[in-house]
């Protein structure tokens, strides 16, 4: 399952779940880069420490941007791992606001179709890429008060779904993972009263994807991985 050498993009790479994923891939002999929206970035990759690369994911330029800054520095793209996303609180249909609905969709979809947009635009020609996006449960399972982030999420498994398609044979695959509640810092603060055990972990979740990246992974392809935990 050696995934030594290989060139990985993870967007949102500095985020409870990214950050998890950038350690897992470092650890495994990986050339890294992560997006941040985060002021602070390197221009230069440390030894153990990801090539740190401001950009909003949800705007179309700065994704090719993104793109074209980790090709000039390794020369190849074998990964993207889409981990942007939002959520917001629960509220019946009738108090979701315009804003609220465009809000989850740029967050949650427009950035996983630009990424996953992109990278087969680089990985064309090739035979081995791997795209890997997150879906969520609420996306595969819906449940009241949560449509603009449902719909949202369950078009990442859909995109995933007909993106793979449109690639089958190719060498390329394109997966999604889709989390019950997943075991933040932030999650378990705003819901003190919840069993965390219970939650799935982001370390899983990395597994996972080092799994899905694997050359065994790559008969696996435009499949959402159900990753609910204990719930």
């Amino acid at each position: 399952m050696s995934l030594k050498g290989k060139t990985a993009l993870v967007t949102g790479g500095t985020g409870a779940l990214g950050s998890v994923v950038v350690e897992r891939f470092l650890r495994e002999g990986m050339n890294v880069a992560a997006s941040t929206q985060k002021t602070e970035t390197e221009t230069i990759r440390k030894e153990g420490t990801p090539l740190l690369i401001r950009a909003d994911v949800a705007d179309e330029f700065e994704v090719r941007n993104l793109f074209d800054k980790v090709l000039r520095r390794y020369k190849t793209l074998d990964i993207v791992v889409n981990t942007v996303g939002g959520f917001l609180p629960t509220r019946p249909i009738t108090e979701v606001s315009v804003a609220d609905w465009e809000k989850m969709m740029s967050m949650n979809l427009k950035t996983a179709f630009l990424c996953t947009r992109e990278a087969l635009r680089r990985m064309k020609g090739r035979s081995y890429g791997r795209i890997v996006n997150i879906s969520a449960m609420v996306g595969l399972q819906p449940s009241p008060g949560k449509a603009p982030y449902a719909i949202s999420k369950a078009g990442v498994s859909l995109l995933t779904d007909i993106t793979a398609r449109e690639i089958k044979g190719s060498g390329i695959t394109v997966n999604a993972i889709a989390p019950s509640i997943i075991a933040t810092a932030a999650n378990k603060s705003s819901m003190p009263d919840e069993d965390f055990n219970k939650w799935v972990t982001p370390e899983s979740i990395a597994e996972t994807i080092c799994y899905l990246c694997s050359e065994s992974g790559g008969s696996i392809n435009g499949t959402t991985i159900r990753a609910y935990g204990g719930l």
